[in-house]
């Protein structure tokens, strides 16, 4: 609230919070913070978040060992050019899906960016993600903006 969005539509501290969390996040951000949510209860603890650990220890570890050998995991931002806004707003599946191939990065703790290069035949974006070592950003911003410039 303090550095994010703040409702105007206020008249104590509960409405402050609750006005500011619903108008300041999206729809798809609810979801996600919802589902987070449901999955990180007591009854679901071990049955989703403790597998999910060691599926993530898994995906981190075979991603290091990846960047051990190599300086860069270079892949495609999403598995297809981006949408128009609103464009796949009824079906989350969709959406969820085009953050596919970023979750390697999130998942591994990872330094990871994403740079234009170039578009499709409707003009939308096409994006290309860099992964590096950890600690390794300086690395990854030269090898970004060299590829950038060489496009």
């Amino acid at each position: 609230v303090r550095y994010g969005h703040r409702s105007l539509a206020i008249s104590d501290l509960e409405s402050l919070y609750k006005n500011s969390r619903t108008e300041g996040f999206g729809d798809e951000a609810r979801r996600r913070i919802m589902l987070g949510t449901f999955v990180l209860s007591a009854d679901y603890y071990d049955a989703y978040f403790t597998k999910a650990q060691k599926a993530r220890k898994l995906i981190k570890e075979a991603t290091e060992k990846i960047l051990s050998e190599y300086d860069f995991i270079i892949i495609p931002t999403t598995p297809t050019t981006a949408f128009k806004l609103g464009e796949h707003s009824k079906s989350p599946i969709e959406v969820y899906m085009a953050d596919l191939f970023t979750v390697q990065a999130s998942i591994s703790g990872l330094p990871a960016l994403s740079i234009p290069v170039g578009k499709d035949d409707d003009g939308m974006p096409i994006g290309l993600q860099i992964i590096s070592a950890a600690f390794q950003e300086a690395k990854l911003f030269a090898f970004s903006r060299n590829l950038i410039q060489n496009i």
